[in-house]
């Protein structure tokens, strides 16, 4: 079987954390800046963004002026992920691993010539703490983070070298798979030549996914056409 290079988002893709990064990031906000106000009544959307993209827009929306979050920026950064490990460690029964990806992934582990890699607006540090969490850090070995550069187009970059690095191998990028659930993780893929799997099992609305034309479009990881979406049509369902 030919290389392959299948890269995941997390959020709406494998895992719903219930809010616990909104959470933390307002927290971080009030702890840090002082601000009183929600980060959900600004109308800062969060879905297939970065978060740093997240972290400028609400600050902006707060009336927090460029000057006051440059220099705060780190502390800031520190205490959402520490917010984020709390939340994560505080039991929510609403938080679970979407449909179809735990056989997904342990049956893609375990496929020759299979690499996975995450490609994610989180922070590295928050996707470890969400992932681990879940007991799913262990499928991914490596990948592009919002730490590594804001936009997902580059992120996508660097996540094709890194696990090209990883792997030995240089994967061409009709070889490398993007599997999100936002029009962004679609945009990313097609920008770098990657194919492009949809999952419609966030919060984007499944007409946006469809506007965005993806290769493939799945209602989610448990759908039967997974194996064929991700280019593995010689292996058998999972």
């Amino acid at each position: 079987m030919e290389r392959r290079l299948i890269l995941f988002d997390i959020d709406g893709t494998l895992i719903d954390t219930a809010g616990a990064g909104r959470r933390a990031m307002e927290r971080a906000f009030r702890e840090v800046l002082r601000v009183p106000e929600a980060a959900s009544a600004t109308g800062v959307a969060f879905a297939g963004r970065t978060d740093p993209m997240i972290l400028d827009s609400l600050a902006e929306a707060l009336g927090i002026d460029g000057g006051t979050l440059a220099a705060r920026r780190r502390v800031l950064v520190q205490a959402f992920v520490a917010a984020l490990e709390e939340e994560m460690r505080r039991p929510d029964p609403r938080r679970r691993v979407l449909s179809g990806v735990r056989v997904l992934l342990e049956r893609l582990r375990t496929t020759d010539g299979v690499s996975l890699g995450l490609l994610t607006g989180n922070l590295e540090a928050g996707a470890r703490v969400k992932l681990a969490a879940f007991d799913l850090n262990h499928f991914f070995p490596a990948g592009g983070f919002s730490s590594d550069d804001p936009d997902r187009r580059e992120i996508a970059r660097i996540a094709h070298r890194r696990l090209s690095a990883l792997a030995g191998v240089e994967f061409r990028p009709d070889q490398v798979t993007v599997v999100g659930d936002t029009h962004h993780d679609v945009d990313c893929a097609q920008a770098n030549g990657f194919r492009a799997v949809a999952v419609d099992s966030g919060w984007v609305p499944r007409e946006t996914l469809e506007r965005a034309r993806p290769d493939v479009l799945l209602d989610d990881l448990a759908d039967p056409r997974v194996l064929a979406a991700l280019g593995l049509d010689g292996a058998a369902s999972p």
